[in-house]
């Protein structure tokens, strides 16, 4: 993409521009949806199928006669985990900053928030609407990938059109 984007930059004598279009094209957009579309693919379909096999074994029924709320003891740490990274906040972002501009920092930050939500809640969501059989477990984890690459696919377009 690189040696493309430079001759073809190159023919219209805009070779200054080169860094801009990659920060934009790689580190803004490209870079955020794929980490997505790989994360998705193999933590969507182990969250949809853990939680549709919890389903299926009556785990979730004995944490609700427990009086424990499946959505907050099952769902909630996995939208947490897409936040936090093991990394300190404050060397990442001095990582960041050094790198790209504060525009460029927040709309990463704000995509990966939003692509990590996507990821923790709708294959737990596709993993706790099975009900009883083991055979819905595989259909869940199938449907739970696809509605989430749809997700991160249309909130990736929505960051486009906004910003």
């Amino acid at each position: 993409m690189i040696s493309q984007l430079t001759r073809e930059l190159k023919g219209i004598g805009a070779t200054d521009l080169i860094g801009t279009v990659i920060v934009v094209a790689i580190v803004r957009e490209l870079g955020p949806l794929l980490t997505a579309l790989v994360v998705v693919g193999r933590s969507g379909t182990a969250i949809a199928a853990e939680l549709a096999t919890n389903q299926v074994m009556g785990e979730v029924r004995a944490l609700e006669f427990m009086g424990i709320d499946p959505k907050q003891y099952l769902v909630l740490p996995r939208f947490v985990a897409a936040r936090f990274n093991g990394l300190p906040g404050p060397r990442y972002f001095q990582i960041v900053l050094e790198s790209l501009t504060n525009h460029d920092v927040w709309l990463t930050i704000f995509k990966a928030l939003a692509f990590g939500a996507i990821v923790g809640v709708v294959p737990s969501y596709f993993g706790l609407a099975v009900r009883r059989a083991s055979t819905e477990i595989p259909i869940a984890a199938s449907r739970a990938v696809v509605a989430a690459l749809v997700g991160i696919f249309l909130c990736s377009a929505l960051f486009v059109a906004l910003g």
